[in-house]
Order: structure tokens, then C-alpha cells, then sequence
């Protein structure tokens, strides 16, 4: 009965976090509020802007968003039988049977793939100045990495969009325990990241 619970329940009812920011010499913070209600995973994001996001319940997939920034609105997104966004006056609609993750929610996305040190998968990935891509996920290493609130160790996860004209590679640890938490993003150019400074979950 635990386990069936564990494989219904990605993850827990509501965790609330901070995230310090580093974007090009800028830090920042970022509160994360995470509750599941009747329409999945619902996650609210707040610095200096807002994005509210609800996920799948099942595969953690895109299920709504809608990103403010300075009082405008820049992205809404709903999924229904196409996948529906508005990017800052532009609309799209694609169709796709398969799971879409929104380069906004892979903090919380992420956490519902199994991973082992050979984990390798492609997903469709949504990046809103695009297109919906390919991009090549895969466990590159295992890290213990010192957090506020205690050394956690973690996979290593790549992320590489695999488009012809974009070379970039993200990275994220994520705790090898349940509920296998999002601590920390880098890129490979240095200029951006984020990193769990406060948990209550």
C-alpha cells in the first residue's frame, strides 16, 4: 500500500521553498509554494514576477500557466485537446499526445522521472521565444551537495535542447531520496542558476 501511494503521489501534498537566483551578476529570490489540488499540482512562483503553473498529476506535464511580469501579462498557457500558448501577443497551438514540459516548471517536472546512474530519454520541451523541441535528458554523475539544511546527495541531470542553432547545456541536482527535491541549477555559461536556500515540505 506505501509504495502504490509513493507511485500515486509524485509529489508530497504541499512544500513550500526559496530559491536564491543568479542571473548575469543579479541575485535574487524566489518563493515557491507547491499544493496539489483536484486539478494536479498547482505551484506558485513569486519574485519580481509571478507564474502560476499546474501540472499533471500523473507525468507532471504542462497543464496551465500564467506568467506576469512587471503588471503584464507574458505567457499564459492551457492544455485541453491541443496545447494552447500566448507569448507576449502571439498565439500557438500544437498537438501532442505526449507529456510537454515547460522550461519554467522543470524545477518541479523533473522530479517524476526514475533515475539511475544509465537514465537517458528525450522529452518535448516548450520554450515560449520558440517552438516545442526535443531535448536529450541524462544522469551525468552523482554529487552530495551542502545545503542550508544539510548535505543531500543527489543526481546530476543534463538537459541539452536539441536544436541545430542553440549549444547550450543546463544542469540540475536533484535529491536521490524521496521526494527527490530540485536543489540546484547551473548553466554552462555561469551566468545563471538557482539554488534551494529554505524547505518546509
Amino acid at each position: 500500500m506505501i509504495l502504490l501511494f509513493l507511485f500515486l503521489q509524485i509529489l508530497p501534498n504541499k512544500e513550500i521553498f526559496i530559491y536564491e537566483t543568479y542571473e548575469k551578476g543579479k541575485v535574487g529570490r524566489m518563493d515557491v509554494v507547491s499544493e496539489k489540488d483536484s486539478l494536479g499540482y498547482h505551484i506558485f512562483y513569486e519574485s519580481d514576477r509571478t507564474i502560476d503553473v499546474i501540472l499533471d498529476s500523473i507525468n507532471l506535464g504542462t497543464l496551465f500557466i500564467h506568467k506576469i511580469v512587471k503588471g503584464n501579462v507574458e505567457l499564459k498557457i492551457s492544455r485541453d485537446e491541443k496545447f494552447n500558448v500566448w507569448f507576449k501577443g502571439f498565439e500557438r497551438s500544437y498537438r501532442d499526445d505526449r507529456p510537454i514540459y515547460d522550461r519554467h516548471t522543470l524545477d518541479f517536472a523533473f522530479r517524476g522521472f526514475n533515475y539511475t546512474a544509465d537514465f537517458d530519454t528525450m522529452i518535448r520541451l516548450h520554450v515560449p521565444e520558440l517552438m516545442i523541441i526535443n531535448a536529450h535528458v541524462k544522469v551525468v554523475g552523482e554529487e552530495v551537495i551542502t545545503t542550508p539544511f544539510g548535505d543531500i546527495p543527489c543526481w546530476k541531470v543534463e538537459l541539452t535542447p536539441r536544436v541545430f542553432f542553440i549549444r547550450t547545456h543546463i544542469y540540475f541536482w536533484f535529491e536521490k531520496e524521496y521526494p527527490h527535491r530540485f536543489i540546484k541549477l547551473e548553466d554552462d555559461s555561469g551566468t545563471k542558476g538557482i539554488r534551494v536556500i529554505g524547505t518546509d515540505g
